[in-house]
């Protein structure tokens, strides 16, 4: 399942045009620092492409903004993707960003 989502969120992430995903998911707000993991999968299942492209988007921008990186690389980002779906799969009661950090930043 987890292979699933993952594959459709890249190609969500290849099709979504960053702004149309961002003013789609406008219509509710997140608060990420208390999400927990298990939350998150269950949004991102229940979420159009779009959405989850936008949502991921805003998570590396996070952890850009954290670690100090300016960069967008699209493999590091595909890696961040896989990396924090299996690790809130496997750790339900984390919250996100808590998650979002232990695998995204180096």
């Amino acid at each position: 399942m987890k292979k699933i989502l993952a594959s459709l969120i890249l190609s969500g992430l290849l099709l979504a045009s960053p702004a149309m995903a961002a003013k789609k998911a406008s219509s509710s707000d997140i608060n990420f620092g208390a999400m927990k993991c298990s939350e998150f999968m269950s949004e991102m299942q229940n979420s159009s492409e779009d959405d989850m492209a936008a949502v991921l988007l805003w998570l590396d921008g996070y952890l850009s903004g954290v670690s100090g990186d300016t960069v967008l690389s699209w493999k590091n980002f595909e890696s961040l993707t896989m990396k924090l779906i299996d690790y809130c799969g496997a750790n339900g009661r984390v919250k996100v960003l808590d998650a979002a950090k232990k695998v995204g930043i180096q």
